[in-house]
C-alpha cells in the first residue's frame, strides 16, 4: 500500500515537472527542440556563491587534515547530492558557525572538524534519501586573525589563512619586508626601487638570522579561546606527528618563548643538509635528530652514521635507508646525544670543499666551488670570467652572513657592554645604533685585490660566502642643504666643492665647514681632504645646528668674558714689565 502511494506521488511528481519544462522546450530554436547550449550557459553562469572562487587567490601551505582541520565562519563548503540535481552547490559558515543547505536547512558546525561536518552533511541527506549519495569538501579556508608575540622580530595581529600552519605562520610574520616590497613598488610606480648596499646586505643575510632558534622551535606555545596547545615544531617533521604543528584559528594567539642557556641540548652534524643543535625533550628518539638534518648530502657515507651518547664508551651504530629514515629501533636519547654522519671519500682522499656565490656584473654569475681556507678572492672571480666594463670593483664587497640565529639583546646586555670600556654615557645611544646595524661585511678592497694577488684585501674565503660586484653607477648624490639637490655626473678628480657648486651652490642655513662625503660601500662620513670622490659615492651639506637662542646669548657672553679677561691679564704684565 505504501509503495503504491510513494508510485503515485513520484508520478505526480513528473508530471509536473513536465508541465514546467514544457515551455522551455517549445520556446527553442523554432519550437523543435532543447537549446542546450543556452542551457548550458545557464547553469554555468556565477552565482554570488560561485564569485567567492574567483576572488583572490590565499596561498596555502600544506594539504588540509579533515581530522584535524576545524570548521569556522568563513569556509566555504562545496556539496553534491546525486538525484535530479547533481549541480555543485556551495555554502558558507555563518558568524553562529552554522550551515544553511538548500533543501535541507540549518546546520550547526561549531566545534567541529571537516570530516565530522562532512558526516552530519551525509547524515542528513541519506535521512532525507536513503539512495543518494553526497560528496562534501572545503572549497576556500576562511581569513582569520592570530596574534604573535614573544622572541619575534615583528610582533603583532595578522590575517592568515585557518589552513595555515602554525610553522608557516612563524617564517611568514617574522619577514613581512618581503609581502611589502612589491606593494611598495607598486606604490611608488616604478618597476625598479633604487637599493642601498646596506639594505642589499639586509635582504641577503636576514633570512637565515630570522630562523627560529633551537629552545624556541620546540617551545612555541599556542593559546587558543578553549585551552592551550605546546607545539613542538622539530618532532611535527616526523611521520604521523603533523598534530604537533597545527592549523590555526581565528583568536588564536602564538607565543615564542625567549631562549633557555640552561636548556639541555643535543645535536646532529657531519654530512647532512642542515648540521644543527636541537633542544632536548623527554622521550626525544634517534628519529627526532635525523629528521633536524633534513637529509644526507651527497657525499654522506650511508654506513657510518653514528650515536654518541654522553657517559657512554665508543658509539653506536645506526641503520639508515637511502631516504634518511630509520631502519631497526628507534633509540631514545639523552641531554647532550650527537648523531655524526661521515663522509665517504670519493676519491681515495678526504675532499675539503665549500660554496660560494658571485653576484652582479660578473660575466658568469652564480655559485663557484672552492676550498674553504684556501681559495682566495681574486681567484673565484677569475673563475667567473672576471668583472664587465659596467662594474664598480670600488663598490664591491664580501658578506659572511652569521651561521648561528641572532640573539635578542636587552637594554641590560647594551649596558654590561660598557662595564669595563672606557666610553662615556652619551656613547651608549650611538654604540647601539652601530650595534644594531652592523652588517656581516668582510673587511677587504676588491678593487686592490683584482689588482695586486699578494695584497692582504685578497682574503681567503668560507664557504657560505656571498661576493657582490655591483654596476658602477658613474654619478654622486649631492643633498641637504644645496639649491639644487640631486644626482650629478661623476667628474674625475673634482672635490666636494665642485659638486656642491653643481648642485647649485649652497642653500640658506647651510654650513660649509659640516659637509662631508659619504662613501657608497661603507657609508663612512669623512672629510673632503680625507678622501678621493669616487662613483657612487654622496655628498652631504647640513645646516647650522639648532640651538636655543638664550644658549647663543651665553656663548658670546663667555667669549666676551674671556677676552676681556685676557686684556686685563696683557694690562698687568705689561704694567709689571714697565717697572
Amino acid at each position: 500500500m505504501v509503495s503504491t502511494q510513494r508510485g503515485r506521488a513520484s508520478c505526480a511528481i513528473a508530471i509536473i515537472l513536465c508541465m514546467l519544462i514544457a515551455p522551455s522546450i517549445t520556446k527553442g530554436q523554432g519550437g523543435t527542440g532543447i537549446d542546450l547550449d543556452r542551457l548550458g550557459t545557464a547553469a554555468r553562469t556565477q552565482t554570488p556563491m560561485t564569485q567567492l572562487l574567483t576572488a583572490e587567490q590565499i596561498p596555502t601551505d600544506d594539504v588540509v587534515e579533515p581530522n584535524a582541520y576545524l570548521i569556522g565562519p568563513g569556509d566555504v563548503l562545496a556539496y553534491q547530492i546525486t538525484g535530479f540535481d547533481f549541480s555543485e552547490k556551495m555554502a558558507v559558515v555563518t558568524p553562529e558557525s552554522t550551515l544553511l543547505l538548500e533543501r535541507y536547512g540549518l546546520l550547526s558546525v561549531a566545534d567541529m572538524t571537516l570530516a565530522q561536518v562532512r558526516a552530519a552533511i551525509t547524515d542528513m541527506v541519506k535521512r532525507r534519501s536513503a539512495a543518494a549519495e553526497c560528496f562534501v569538501t572545503l572549497r576556500r579556508a576562511r581569513l582569520i586573525y592570530v596574534t604573535v608575540k614573544g622572541n619575534v622580530p615583528f610582533p603583532g595581529t595578522y590575517a592568515v589563512p585557518a589552513s595555515m600552519r602554525v610553522s608557516t605562520c612563524l617564517n611568514v610574520t617574522r619577514q613581512p619586508w618581503l609581502l611589502r616590497k612589491d606593494a611598495a613598488a607598486a606604490e611608488l610606480g616604478r618597476a625598479e626601487t633604487s637599493v642601498s648596499t646596506a639594505q642589499r646586505v639586509d635582504e641577503i643575510t636576514r633570512g637565515r638570522a630570522g630562523m627560529l632558534s633551537a629552545f624556541a622551535a620546540r617551545n612555541v606555545l599556542l593559546r587558543h579561546r578553549k585551552g592551550i596547545t605546546f607545539v613542538d615544531l622539530m618532532r611535527a617533521m616526523l611521520p604521523g606527528q603533523t598534530a604537533l604543528d597545527p592549523h590555526l584559528r581565528e583568536g588564536d594567539e602564538i607565543t615564542v618563548p625567549f631562549d633557555d642557556p640552561a636548556a639541555p641540548m643535543m645535536s646532529i652534524g657531519g654530512a647532512v643538509a642542515t648540521p644543527s643543535q636541537v633542544a632536548y625533550k623527554p622521550g626525544d628518539k634517534v628519529s627526532v635528530l635525523l629528521a633536524a638534518g633534513g637529509g644526507p648530502t651527497f657525499d654522506a657515507d650511508m654506513d657510518r652514521v653514528l650515536l654518541v651518547q654522553p657517559g657512554e664508551q665508543g658509539t653506536i651504530s645506526l641503520k639508515v635507508d637511502s631516504n634518511f629514515t630509520l631502519v631497526g629501533d628507534d633509540v631514545a636519547l639523552q641531554p647532550g646525544s650527537a648523531v655524526i654522519v661521515e663522509r665517504r671519500s670519493l676519491a681515495g682522499e678526504p675532499v675539503r670543499q665549500g660554496v660560494v656565490e658571485v653576484r652582479g656584473e660578473v660575466v658568469r654569475q652564480g655559485a663557484v666551488i672552492i676550498e674553504p681556507g684556501v681559495t682566495r678572492l681574486a681567484d673565484v672571480i677569475a673563475r667567473t670570467g672576471g668583472i664587465t666594463e659596467h662594474a664598480s670593483a670600488a663598490l664591491a664587497y664580501v658578506v659572511r652572513p652569521e651561521q648561528t640565529p641572532s640573539q635578542r639583546r636587552t637594554s641590560t646586555d647594551y649596558m654590561m657592554r660598557f662595564l669595563y670600556s672606557d666610553l662615556t654615557v652619551e656613547d651608549t645611544l650611538r654604540f647601539k645604533m652601530d650595534e644594531q646595524f652592523r652588517m656581516p661585511y668582510v673587511s677587504c678592497d676588491v678593487a686592490e685585490a683584482l689588482r695586486n694577488s699578494t695584497s692582504h684585501d685578497n682574503i681567503l674565503l668560507q664557504s657560505g660566502d656571498i661576493i657582490v660586484v655591483p654596476r658602477a653607477p658613474e654619478r654622486i648624490y649631492v643633498y641637504g642643504q644645496v639649491q639644487q639637490p640631486g644626482y650629478v655626473p661623476y667628474e674625475q678628480g673634482k672635490n666636494l666643492e665642485w659638486y656642491v657648486n653643481r648642485a647649485g651652490g649652497l642653500a640658506q642655513g647651510a654650513k660649509p665647514g659640516r659637509a662631508r662625503v659619504v662613501k657608497g660601500k661603507s657609508r663612512v662620513w669623512l672629510e673632503d681632504e680625507e678622501t678621493v670622490i669616487q662613483p657612487g659615492d654622496e655628498v652631504y651639506v647640513p645646516r647650522k645646528p639648532d640651538v636655543p637662542a638664550g644658549l647663543e646669548v651665553q656663548q658670546y657672553a663667555a667669549i666676551v668674558g674671556i677676552a676681556s679677561s685676557a686684556t686685563a691679564i696683557i694690562s698687568v704684565i705689561y704694567s709689571l714689565l714697565r717697572y
